[in-house]
């Protein structure tokens, strides 16, 4: 169960589900896919018809979102964010973000056809109600971030309710064990193959070096940390990289920043994968990631990262892997592009050693292996 899916939606948790129900089904299990009729996480509109539709190769039930008050969700929010909100507002907040009452009817009606419900993300109104329908023979798929949502006595709850949880990195789990007495979990994460050769796409490189950003086009995200830095960098040592930014989102760099950034935004799959394996290094500043599939992407391009080190999951691939640098502030990101820029034989070796990392922990092989044991053990 997840609250969008299909080629339409964008977003990391989406693709996530997609990948995990299309590819990773243990032999002589069947999978349903339950979602809403939405595909924008903003509005929550009802774009698709309700109903049952084959996709993938899938079942997939449709369900329409149910009303909610945006103006309730806002007013809420800062009081959510606090801390110290009570426990009827964080379920009054849960739910003015995403409901469906039919897809509750749904669960409770087909308790007897699914041995086991996965439920993701965490931070839905479908996911907390659907998971109390029955939590013996829920799953939860979290993609858990170290954020105050996490910290909701409803969130924290709901981890220790359900039967088990499907974690991307070893980070995340942690996490959770901070939070919960989780009964069970499993670090599954996405698979991958390796990228196909040769690479070509339509939008063309910058000139000269250049970082890369892929994702979400927002201050959420830490774009505009990121380009603060490269500001920076770039006014002391315009020979060092250039920043390209990939993807949708309303954040605009300042006019002060235009010649040492490059917005491309949102670009074809083919276009995005040449781009990142141009690039001198994949940048994120984010905090808030449970796997980073770009990140891992990159690195199957043998293109190394640099990454905030406040973002336990990234940092952790960075380390494991030796395919990347983690910085601290400013000044660290500075010196990690200078590292890999002066140093090619270096960025070289992280960027093998990080292609190494994906394909033995998420290649398909190992992640169909891991699922498999969990969901075995999950259903037992």
């Amino acid at each position: 169960m997840v609250p969008r899916y299909g080629p339409d939606v964008l977003g990391g948790a989406e693709a996530l589900v997609r990948a995990l129900a299309t590819t990773v089904m243990p032999d002589g299990w069947e999978s349903t896919v339950a979602t809403t009729c939405a595909t924008d996480h903003r509005t929550w509109r009802n774009v698709h018809p309700a109903g049952e539709v084959e996709m993938d190769g899938l079942c997939v039930h449709r369900f329409p979102v149910g009303p909610r008050d945006p103006g309730t969700y806002e007013r809420l929010h800062p009081t959510i964010l606090s801390g110290r909100a009570s426990y009827a507002t964080e379920l009054e907040w849960f739910s003015h973000s995403v409901v469906s009452t039919e897809m509750t009817r749904f669960l409770e009606t087909t308790l007897d056809r699914f041995d086991l419900r996965i439920f993701a993300p965490y931070l839905f109104g479908t996911t907390l109600w659907g998971a109390q329908v029955a939590p013996g023979r829920s799953v939860l798929l979290p993609c858990l971030h170290d954020e105050a949502y996490a910290r909701l006595t409803s969130v924290r709850a709901m981890l220790g309710a359900v039967r088990g949880c499907l974690f991307n990195a070893p980070g995340e789990a942690r996490l959770a064990a901070t939070l919960a007495d989780v009964r069970d979990g499993e670090v599954v994460g996405m698979g991958f193959d390796p990228p196909a050769t040769p690479l070509a796409g339509t939008t063309a490189r910058p000139d000269g070096p250049y970082l890369v950003y892929a994702g979400r086009l927002e201050e959420g995200k830490g774009v505009h940390e990121l380009v603060d830095h490269v500001t920076r960098m770039r006014e002391a040592d315009p020979a060092l990289p250039r920043l390209l930014l990939l993807g949708h989102g309303g954040y605009r760099p300042p006019r002060s920043a235009r010649q040492h950034v490059v917005q491309v935004g949102f670009v074809p799959e083919a276009d995005k994968q040449w781009l990142i394996a141009g690039a001198t290094a994949l940048v994120s500043a984010s905090v808030m990631e449970s796997l980073s599939i770009v990140q891992l992407e990159a690195w199957l391009h043998g293109v190394p990262s640099i990454v905030n080190a406040r973002c336990t999951v990234m940092a952790d691939h960075c380390s494991t892997s030796n395919g990347g640098l983690a910085y601290e502030d400013g000044a660290g990101f500075i010196d990690a592009v200078r590292v890999l820029q002066d140093d090619p034989a270096r960025r070289q070796r992280m960027g093998a050693s990080g292609r190494e990392y994906v394909l033995d922990v998420y290649g398909w092989d190992a992640v169909r292996r891991r699922f498999r044991d969990a969901m075995e053990r999950f259903a037992a």
